[in-house]
């Protein structure tokens, strides 16, 4: 599973990223600072089942449970880059691979959607500008393959067109539920795009003037989930955080400062924790776990060897935690385990209940589970 970050040039993109991933992108005020794609981990949070757990990957922090993604912040979008302009061709290449986008804007309004610095802008208009440049990417990519296939005469015409089209994550279901409008390309194009990148709104600087306003028109405008977010004081508590001068965990509404600070470096994280007292959170967290949990409809499943102490073999309480799609079966979990745990399942314990599960029993969110194999 990818999550892409995508936006115009300087709204914010690329700090969203660091925030979340502590990766190190280059960040500048001028357009087109990203220019070759930066790959890097975040992890959504939820609550850990057993406080003592030893995480092989991810983390454990006050009874949360980080869980690994991948993140994608590709090139800044401009008009025409479906065309090619700016850096369209790679920004488009590069996004086909991502299952959801976060769409990153600048909501104090003080950033056009060519980058540029203005005054009172709509990010409206963005946001517009960044779906239609991806619709026509998808249409002229459509246009093309519905030419090779369309003349199929062997009922295959719906299972090829997805094969041809699996590079963008359109699968055959998604094809089927838009073939009604294939008379219309740039239509069909939206609908696909619509049901194989499902995106939310990350509305940036909501820590400046007019945001608010901003967020209001975004919410009223768009049928997405618009996450108001503050990217630039998630990272400052990040950094803080990982440097020991405060103890802060991702998504949470305050902090304790661990040392003594400068004049400076004090009144900056005063003004932060302000803002969390007004928020409750820099709304960075949420996002990621909007994408994952709200626009994926994935769960949480905890594979493990040792029903009882709910452990590996080496002793590691609840060592994985895995992201499964809404439907995924005891079978799903076990192939995700390992290929061999899945062609040599027998069946599945759950470790609360003791009870045993069918390969097609259709797991719950935070379930514990031991897979028997006969690998």
């Amino acid at each position: 599973m990818l999550i892409g970050i995508v936006g115009a040039p300087n709204q914010g993109k690329s700090s969203l990223f660091n925030a979340l991933t502590m990766a190190g992108a280059l960040v500048s005020p001028h357009p087109f600072t990203t220019i070759k794609p930066n790959e890097g981990v975040g992890y959504v949070k939820v609550k850990c089942p057993k406080p003592n757990c030893n995480p092989v990957h991810g983390y454990c922090v006050n009874s949360n449970r980080f869980v690994p993604i991948k993140l994608l912040d590709v090139a800044g979008l401009v008009t025409g880059a479906s065309k090619g302009r700016g850096l369209g061709n790679q920004f488009m290449n590069d996004l086909s691979t991502a299952d959801a986008f976060i769409i990153t804007v600048d909501a104090s309004g003080g950033t056009d959607s060519e980058g540029n610095p203005a005054v009172n802008y709509n990010p409206v208009d963005t946001v517009k500008m960044i779906l239609n440049e991806i619709d026509e990417w998808f249409a002229e990519v459509i246009k093309r393959q519905w030419e090779a296939v369309k003349k199929r005469t062997d009922g295959q015409t719906q299972k090829l067109l997805a094969e041809k089209l699996a590079g963008l994550g359109i699968r055959e279901d998604h094809i089927k539920q838009s073939i009604n409008y294939i008379n219309d390309i740039e239509l069909f194009a939206r609908k696909l795009r619509e049901l194989s990148k499902p995106y939310l709104i990350a509305a940036n600087k909501i820590d400046l003037s007019n945001s608010a306003v901003n967020i209001e028109r975004l919410k009223k405008e768009f049928k997405a989930i618009v996450k108001p977010v503050s990217a630039l004081m998630e990272l400052t508590l990040r950094e803080a955080d990982k440097k020991g001068f405060i103890s802060y965990a991702p998504g949470e509404g305050d902090f304790k400062v661990l040392k003594d600070l400068s004049g400076e470096q004090s009144k900056g994280l005063d003004l932060i924790k302000s803002f969390l007292n007004n928020n409750k959170t820099t709304g960075v967290q949420d996002c990621i776990n909007s994408a994952v949990f709200e626009l994926l409809k994935m769960k949480v499943s905890y594979p493990v060897q040792d029903d009882n102490k709910w452990a590996d073999s080496k002793g590691n309480v609840l060592p994985d935690a895995l992201l499964l799609e809404g439907n995924a079966t005891a079978l799903d979990l076990a192939y995700k385990v390992h290929t061999s745990i899945g062609d040599g399942f027998i069946r599945a314990i759950d470790a609360r209940t003791k009870k045993i599960i069918g390969k097609e029993q259709v797991l719950k969110d935070s379930d514990i589970i031991k897979i028997v194999s006969k690998a």
